[in-house]
């Protein structure tokens, strides 16, 4: 496990998105741990996504925790969450082609 700690980052979809439609659509590995959380594997990250609002199949409010990053991966230079979430969520959104913002 890294050392590191991040920040949770909460995200918002402009509409309700079945997350676990998306995973299997994009092809991104995931371990449901109930109907409101899932971790995930993703870009040599692994991430813990909770539903804010609502379960995996029907939500809009989500918050994802970095819970680790592969050491050949690592960005040292830039521990900001950000940069390790967005791109999941960019291709989540992409996927099931909806918008979102960061809160």
């Amino acid at each position: 496990m890294n050392d590191e700690e991040w920040s949770p980052v909460q995200y918002r979809f402009t509409e309700l998105v079945d997350l676990l439609v998306a995973f299997e659509q994009a092809g991104i590995e995931h371990l449901e741990v109930s109907d409101e959380r899932t971790i995930v594997i993703y870009s040599h990250t692994i991430f813990d996504l909770e539903v804010d609002d609502g379960s995996l199949a029907e939500t809009q409010l989500i918050t994802v925790d970095v819970f680790d990053v592969s050491s050949k991966h690592a960005t040292t230079d830039d521990p900001d969450p950000v940069t390790l979430t967005e791109p999941l969520i960019d291709e989540l959104a992409a996927t099931v082609r909806v918008d979102w913002e960061r809160r």
